[in-house]
């Protein structure tokens, strides 16, 4: 409902449901606009369920508030949440999209978020850094809610950043949302940590804002930055790996296809196979995935390997495995798929080109790192393709479970490829990284 945003595509869906070609002559007049409410609802309704408070007013200059009693309700307790429980949505319909945010400094409290300290940034590829957060505000939330006779429901979990970059066009906020999946584990969030694996665009809103507002070096304890994050949010279902709880399946082998920064999937996953000291809780035997063997391709930019240090140690927990009958661990096989730069993409532009160590540099050395492997194989100016695609299903045992995370341009390969192995698509978990 978020990427239904035109009258064509929410037109497309129906003919994709009923299997027949909708006219649009013989549609009532007053169709596209009643469909054009509903989806300004569901998205309203999608932003406000994920705390996204600025994409949730985003509709303000367009919706009819004024002579809405509904609409302002909803607007003004959305603004309440978002911190500002004075202001009238109205006041935000000024001509001047700069006068809006005259007055709008960042609030004291946000409804479902904490500020978290950044304590330090590590720079681990040209691209890419893992911000390390820390807070003692006990209104974080848990990825595991439980207590008051609660039985705990084992998910993986995200949480969305504020990003303080002031006018935007994403909303009338002093901020915009973007959502990321912490790389350390839900017992790390506990005690009150948090590491975030993140790619730099130097384009990118958020991520040139963080780049710039928190520069790779351990931070200040005399002037501490501060970063808003979000109680965490369901990401999938465990055991099941769905975006929805599916009950009556589970999976008896599990495929990774992550490209990108979609890898930081893979720890999250793998935590349930350990959640006393992953998690912090105990879970359901028929949870913790212990019985699922799991196989990982990633692919990645030459320049820019992400987590392959851990991937290592997931691959070696795997080989030395002395009794399977205690449940599987790490990686049964790992294909590193390293695609080249492109042409043009000069070094001198990678947002840390200046900073990365090159001591530490494994994208040179990522041959020594998994050499004596077993398990793991590095394949050099190779993309994902069908025939990858094909081998890694043939060893996979029913019912399976195939998790997709990259950009879209990689999601929508994955899909061609996973089509023409006729994969059952109720078995196949699509994210975007």
């Amino acid at each position: 409902h978020v990427r239904l945003n035109t009258f064509k595509k929410s037109v497309k869906i129906v003919e994709k449901a009923t299997g027949e070609n909708v006219q649009l002559e013989n549609l009532p007049p007053e169709s596209e606009s009643r469909l054009s409410e509903i989806r300004a609802e569901k998205r309203r309704e999608y932003f406000t369920s994920t705390f996204q408070w600025n994409k949730a007013l985003s509709g303000l200059l367009t919706d009819p508030v004024r002579n809405h009693e509904k609409l302002y309700s909803d607007y003004q307790q959305i603004l309440s949440k978002a911190g500002y429980p004075d202001m009238n949505p109205l006041n935000l319909l000024r001509p001047s999209i700069r006068d809006r945010f005259d007055s709008m400094e960042m609030p004291y409290k946000i409804e479902n978020y904490v500020p978290w300290i950044l304590k330090s940034v590590e720079v681990v590829s040209k691209h890419s850094a893992i911000f390390r957060f820390k807070t003692k505000d006990l209104k974080r939330g848990t990825p595991h809610p439980r207590g008051g006779g609660k039985m705990v429901s084992p998910v993986t979990w995200h949480v969305t950043m504020l990003g303080e970059v002031g006018e935007n066009e994403e909303g009338p906020l002093p901020w915009i949302e973007r959502d990321y999946t912490p790389i350390s584990s839900a017992l790390d969030w506990e005690r009150g940590t948090c590491d975030i694996l993140i790619k730099i665009y130097n384009d990118g809103n958020l991520t040139s804002w963080l780049r710039d507002a928190a520069p790779p070096h351990p931070c200040s304890d005399i002037n501490p930055r501060r970063i808003w994050l979000s109680k965490p949010i369901k990401t999938l279902s465990v055991p099941t790996l769905s975006l929805e709880e599916d009950e009556g399946f589970k999976p008896a082998s599990l495929l990774l296809l992550l490209a990108g920064t979609g890898i930081v999937a893979l720890p999250q996953i793998l935590a349930h196979r350990d959640p006393t000291y992953k998690l912090g809780v105990s879970t359901p035997r028929s949870a913790q995935l212990f019985r699922c063997p799991v196989d990982l391709i990633q692919s990645c930019r030459a320049d820019d390997i992400l987590l392959l240090p851990e991937i290592k140690e997931y691959c070696l927990e795997w080989t030395e495995m002395k009794n399977i009958r205690r449940g599987l661990k790490g990686l049964r096989s790992c294909t590193l798929l390293l695609t080249d730069v492109k042409q043009g993409d000069e070094a001198s532009s990678a947002p840390y080109h200046k900073t990365f160590d090159a001591e530490k540099d494994v994208i040179g050395n990522c041959d020594n790192v998994l050499k004596d492997i077993p398990n793991a194989k590095v394949l050099k100016s190779q993309r994902l393709n069908g025939d990858i695609v094909s081998d890694a299903i043939e060893k996979l045992s029913e019912p399976y479970r195939i998790i997709v995370s990259g950009p879209d341009t990689f999601n929508n390969a994955v899909k061609k490829y996973l089509d023409s192995c006729e994969v059952d698509p109720t078995w196949v978990t699509m994210l975007s990284a």
